[in-house]
């Protein structure tokens, strides 16, 4: 998901990034950093507030069963490679 809506569907349930990482206890930063490169507790944290699953949020972050999808090893993720 584009990470303008994750901050505008964020709004539209009254939040900001700065109450995501309050209610998560992580940093700020944290949160923030999350929109544009992986941030593990950042992406945990809005997954959360949003009530979304990580893959839904991070498609080319995370796979459907919930496991972290490493550049390097982006094909063993990949449906339909063998």
């Amino acid at each position: 998901m584009h990470p303008e809506l994750i901050k505008a569907k964020l709004r539209m349930a009254g939040y900001t990034l700065a109450d995501v990482a309050r209610e998560a206890k992580v940093g700020e930063s944290a949160v923030r950093l999350a929109l544009r490169s992986p941030s593990l507790s950042g992406e945990r944290a809005i997954a959360k507030v949003m009530k979304k699953p990580l893959f839904e949020l991070w498609p080319d972050r995370w796979t459907k069963d919930g496991k972290r999808i490493r550049p390097r090893y982006r094909y063993l993720y990949e449906d339909g490679v063998t």
